[in-house]
């Protein structure tokens, strides 16, 4: 078996969350697979509506060109948390990935009930934007996790 070395150069500028509009924008350019891979992206950004109430955008651009062919692919999304209290919040990550043509949201509720210890309920759903109806459900889960801290 034989392996790949990648090589990458990695730009990348830090807004503080003091200003109006804060998060990270970097660029990638370097070698993959026997092509070339160039990314964009801007994360981390933060918007508040409210002392409660957040958005968090995400934008990516891969554009990728090997000797087989070239594409683009381009992920776009936001995470949405609204706490209610210091020690609950709920929050949804949505995204589009172009691609896959798929849609996929994380729904979440964190509640820490106890120093250390959370209750989490969590609803994942993927979509597929390419079926005739409206996005075709591709997978779906529900999750309900408890941890407790123990202390001597």
């Amino acid at each position: 078996m034989g392996g790949y070395r990648f090589d990458n150069v990695h730009v990348q500028m830090n807004l503080g969350q003091r200003r109006k509009v804060s998060g990270n924008f970097a660029v990638d350019r370097g070698s993959f697979y026997n092509g070339d891979k160039t990314t964009i992206s801007a994360s981390r950004g933060r918007m508040g509506a409210g002392s409660r109430l957040s958005f968090e955008p995400l934008y990516q651009l891969n554009v990728v060109d090997l000797a087989e062919g070239s594409f683009t692919n381009q992920l776009i999304g936001s995470r949405v948390t609204y706490t209610m209290t210091p020690l609950m919040f709920t929050s949804a990550l949505v995204q589009y990935n172009s691609s896959s043509h798929a849609v996929s949201a994380n729904v979440r509720l964190r509640w820490e009930y106890r120093p250390g210890s959370e209750f989490f309920v969590v609803f994942n759903e993927d979509r597929d934007t390419l079926a005739r109806r409206f996005p075709a459900l591709a997978n779906r889960a529900f999750i309900v996790k408890i941890n407790r801290l123990f202390r001597p």
